[in-house]
C-alpha cells in the first residue's frame, strides 16, 4: 500500500468513525469522539478504536488530559495484552498522545469540524 493509498484509507476510518460517534452525541467531531471515549456504556474495545485512534489522528488537544488520565504509563500496551475486553488499550493510548503532541508523523488536520 503506498503512502498515498493509506492516506486515503486512514482518513476514511477517521471520517467513518466521527460518524459513528456524531450519530450517538452531539457536538463538533471532537467532542462527539470524546462523549464516545467517556460514555462507560461502549465497549472498551470500540472506545479504543473509535474514539482513542481517531482523537488522535485529529490530534485532539482537548482530549489529551482525558486521554492522559487513562494512560498508566505502558507504551508496549503489556498491562492490557489480551484484555482489550477489560480495558481501554495502552498502546493505542500512548500512540495518540504521542500523536497529539506531535512526535508523530501523521496528520488529518480539516478533519475536525
Amino acid at each position: 500500500l503506498s503512502f498515498i493509498g493509506m492516506n486515503i484509507w486512514i482518513r476514511s476510518d477517521v471520517k467513518e468513525n466521527i460518524k459513528i460517534a456524531q450519530e450517538k452525541y452531539s457536538g463538533t467531531a471532537e467532542e462527539a469522539l470524546i462523549s464516545f471515549l467517556l460514555d462507560e456504556k461502549n465497549s472498551y474495545n470500540d472506545r479504543t478504536h473509535i474514539a482513542v485512534w481517531t482523537l488522535g489522528m485529529l490530534k485532539s488537544e482537548k482530549a489529551l488530559p482525558i486521554l492522559k488520565g487513562y494512560y498508566k504509563d505502558d507504551p508496549k500496551g503489556l498491562t492490557c495484552k489480551g484484555h482489550h475486553n477489560q480495558m481501554l488499550c495502552q498502546y493505542g493510548l500512548h500512540k495518540a498522545i504521542v500523536q497529539i503532541e506531535g512526535r508523530w508523523m501523521y496528520s488529518t488536520a480539516g478533519l475536525n469540524r
